[in-house]
Protein backbone atom coordinates (compact mmCIF):
# COMPACT_ATOMS: atom_id res chain seq x y z
CA UNK A 1 0.00 0.00 0.00
CA UNK A 2 2.99 2.22 0.88
CA UNK A 3 4.12 2.25 -2.83
CA UNK A 4 0.41 3.14 -4.14
CA UNK A 5 0.20 6.06 -1.93
CA UNK A 6 3.83 7.37 -2.42
CA UNK A 7 2.56 7.52 -5.84
CA UNK A 8 -0.35 9.33 -5.52
CA UNK A 9 1.50 11.42 -3.36
CA UNK A 10 3.71 11.81 -6.13
CA UNK A 11 0.92 12.57 -8.61
CA UNK A 12 -1.01 14.92 -6.57
CA UNK A 13 2.23 17.08 -6.10
CA UNK A 14 2.92 17.10 -9.95
CA UNK A 15 -0.43 18.64 -10.22
CA UNK A 16 -0.27 21.47 -7.34
CA UNK A 17 3.29 22.52 -9.17
CA UNK A 18 1.38 22.78 -12.69
CA UNK A 19 -1.38 24.21 -11.56
CA UNK A 20 1.25 27.11 -9.31
CA UNK A 21 3.31 27.92 -12.30
CA UNK A 22 0.48 28.24 -14.80
CA UNK A 23 -1.04 30.64 -12.27
CA UNK A 24 2.36 32.36 -11.51
CA UNK A 25 3.04 32.40 -15.36
CA UNK A 26 -0.82 33.68 -16.20
CA UNK A 27 -0.75 30.67 -18.24
CA UNK A 28 -4.78 30.11 -19.84
CA UNK A 29 -5.37 26.18 -19.43
CA UNK A 30 -7.37 26.24 -22.52
CA UNK A 31 -5.39 28.12 -24.59
CA UNK A 32 -1.96 27.75 -23.38
CA UNK A 33 -1.96 24.05 -22.12
CA UNK A 34 -4.58 22.88 -24.03
CA UNK A 35 -6.76 21.54 -21.57
CA UNK A 36 -9.73 21.55 -24.43
CA UNK A 37 -12.19 18.72 -25.79
CA UNK A 38 -10.33 17.18 -29.20
CA UNK A 39 -12.83 17.12 -31.89
CA UNK A 40 -14.28 13.36 -32.60
CA UNK A 41 -12.28 13.16 -35.37
CA UNK A 42 -9.06 13.64 -33.64
CA UNK A 43 -10.22 11.25 -31.13
CA UNK A 44 -11.12 8.62 -33.68
CA UNK A 45 -7.61 8.83 -35.74
CA UNK A 46 -5.71 9.14 -32.65
CA UNK A 47 -7.19 6.30 -31.05
CA UNK A 48 -7.32 4.05 -33.65
CA UNK A 49 -3.21 4.92 -34.04
CA UNK A 50 -2.40 4.41 -30.96
CA UNK A 51 -4.19 0.75 -30.89
CA UNK A 52 -2.14 -0.12 -34.25
CA UNK A 53 1.29 1.53 -31.68
CA UNK A 54 -0.09 -1.20 -29.09
CA UNK A 55 -0.46 -3.89 -31.10
CA UNK A 56 3.21 -3.28 -32.81
CA UNK A 57 5.13 -3.12 -29.66
CA UNK A 58 2.98 -5.96 -27.96
CA UNK A 59 3.97 -8.24 -30.97
CA UNK A 60 8.19 -6.73 -31.08
CA UNK A 61 7.95 -6.97 -26.92
CA UNK A 62 6.90 -10.62 -27.53
CA UNK A 63 9.21 -11.66 -30.27
CA UNK A 64 12.38 -10.52 -28.21
CA UNK A 65 11.18 -11.99 -25.79
CA UNK A 66 10.45 -9.03 -23.61
CA UNK A 67 6.53 -9.72 -22.58
CA UNK A 68 6.71 -10.96 -18.90
CA UNK A 69 3.98 -9.00 -16.80
CA UNK A 70 4.06 -9.02 -13.50
CA UNK A 71 0.71 -10.58 -12.26
CA UNK A 72 -1.01 -8.95 -9.32
CA UNK A 73 -3.17 -11.96 -8.61
CA UNK A 74 -2.56 -12.83 -4.75
CA UNK A 75 0.16 -10.16 -4.26
CA UNK A 76 -1.98 -7.22 -3.72
CA UNK A 77 -5.23 -6.83 -1.76
CA UNK A 78 -8.51 -5.48 -2.99
CA UNK A 79 -7.98 -2.48 -1.07
CA UNK A 80 -4.13 -1.75 -2.37
CA UNK A 81 -5.31 -2.61 -6.50
CA UNK A 82 -8.20 0.05 -5.90
CA UNK A 83 -5.53 2.29 -5.25
CA UNK A 84 -3.03 1.14 -7.73
CA UNK A 85 -5.28 1.33 -10.25
CA UNK A 86 -6.27 5.34 -9.20
CA UNK A 87 -2.82 5.82 -9.29
CA UNK A 88 -1.91 4.38 -12.21
CA UNK A 89 -4.86 5.28 -14.62
CA UNK A 90 -6.72 8.46 -13.51
CA UNK A 91 -4.31 10.65 -11.63
CA UNK A 92 -0.81 9.35 -13.53
CA UNK A 93 -2.53 10.51 -17.03
CA UNK A 94 -3.84 13.72 -15.67
CA UNK A 95 -0.63 15.24 -13.57
CA UNK A 96 1.67 13.76 -16.14
CA UNK A 97 -0.22 14.98 -19.36
CA UNK A 98 -0.35 18.13 -17.85
CA UNK A 99 3.32 18.61 -16.74
CA UNK A 100 4.60 17.23 -20.16
CA UNK A 101 2.31 17.83 -23.11
CA UNK A 102 1.26 20.56 -21.15
CA UNK A 103 3.05 22.92 -19.41
CA UNK A 104 6.40 21.65 -20.79
CA UNK A 105 5.04 21.43 -24.03
CA UNK A 106 3.88 24.99 -24.25
CA UNK A 107 7.63 25.90 -23.20
CA UNK A 108 9.37 24.59 -25.67
CA UNK A 109 7.26 25.37 -28.17
CA UNK A 110 8.14 29.02 -27.69
CA UNK A 111 11.95 28.33 -27.73
CA UNK A 112 14.15 28.19 -30.82
CA UNK A 113 13.58 24.45 -30.81
CA UNK A 114 9.61 24.51 -31.75
CA UNK A 115 7.48 22.20 -32.32
CA UNK A 116 9.99 19.26 -32.86
CA UNK A 117 11.36 20.24 -29.38
CA UNK A 118 8.49 20.45 -28.04
CA UNK A 119 7.03 17.42 -28.51
CA UNK A 120 11.03 15.40 -28.26
CA UNK A 121 11.69 16.53 -24.84
CA UNK A 122 8.82 16.43 -22.77
CA UNK A 123 9.03 12.61 -24.49
CA UNK A 124 12.48 12.01 -23.19
CA UNK A 125 11.72 13.51 -19.74
CA UNK A 126 9.02 11.22 -19.54
CA UNK A 127 10.84 8.17 -20.52
CA UNK A 128 13.15 9.05 -17.80
CA UNK A 129 10.66 9.14 -15.28
CA UNK A 130 9.72 5.60 -16.03
CA UNK A 131 13.29 4.24 -15.52
CA UNK A 132 11.92 2.14 -13.00
CA UNK A 133 10.47 -0.41 -15.73
CA UNK A 134 14.52 -1.11 -15.89
CA UNK A 135 14.06 -2.93 -19.90
CA UNK A 136 15.72 -0.80 -22.46
CA UNK A 137 13.13 -2.15 -24.83
CA UNK A 138 10.61 -0.71 -22.36
CA UNK A 139 12.05 2.57 -21.40
CA UNK A 140 12.10 2.95 -25.91
CA UNK A 141 8.42 2.14 -25.60
CA UNK A 142 7.87 4.59 -23.56
CA UNK A 143 9.92 7.10 -25.17
CA UNK A 144 7.63 6.41 -28.68
CA UNK A 145 4.70 6.32 -26.74
CA UNK A 146 5.21 10.08 -25.19
CA UNK A 147 6.46 11.07 -29.16
CA UNK A 148 2.84 9.48 -29.82
CA UNK A 149 1.18 11.39 -27.38
CA UNK A 150 3.35 15.13 -27.97
CA UNK A 151 2.26 14.35 -31.82
CA UNK A 152 -1.34 14.05 -30.53
CA UNK A 153 -1.21 17.00 -28.68
CA UNK A 154 0.09 19.09 -31.34
CA UNK A 155 -1.89 18.21 -33.94
CA UNK A 156 -5.70 18.29 -31.91
CA UNK A 157 -4.47 21.02 -30.01
CA UNK A 158 -5.69 19.09 -27.57
CA UNK A 159 -3.84 17.90 -24.04
CA UNK A 160 -7.11 16.09 -22.81
CA UNK A 161 -6.49 13.79 -25.73
CA UNK A 162 -2.97 12.93 -24.15
CA UNK A 163 -4.53 12.08 -20.97
CA UNK A 164 -7.13 9.92 -23.01
CA UNK A 165 -3.98 8.35 -24.75
CA UNK A 166 -2.29 7.96 -21.77
CA UNK A 167 -5.06 6.39 -19.50
CA UNK A 168 -6.24 3.63 -22.19
CA UNK A 169 -2.73 2.83 -22.59
CA UNK A 170 -2.53 2.38 -18.67
CA UNK A 171 -5.71 0.39 -18.11
CA UNK A 172 -4.18 -1.98 -20.66
CA UNK A 173 -1.45 -2.45 -18.18
CA UNK A 174 -3.86 -3.04 -15.26
CA UNK A 175 -5.32 -5.58 -16.98
CA UNK A 176 -2.46 -7.50 -18.34
CA UNK A 177 -1.57 -7.59 -14.50
CA UNK A 178 -4.97 -8.72 -13.17
CA UNK A 179 -6.20 -10.84 -16.19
Amino acid sequence: MNGALLNISMQLLALVLVLFIAKKHKLSFKNDIGFKMPKANHLLFWFTAFVLLIYLEDYISKSTGNSSVESWNGKYNSLQIIWRILAIVVLAPISEELLFRGLIYFKVKKTRLKIVGAIFIPALLFAIIHFQYSELLTIGFIFIDGIFYGLARHYSKSVLLAILLHAFSNLGAILERLL
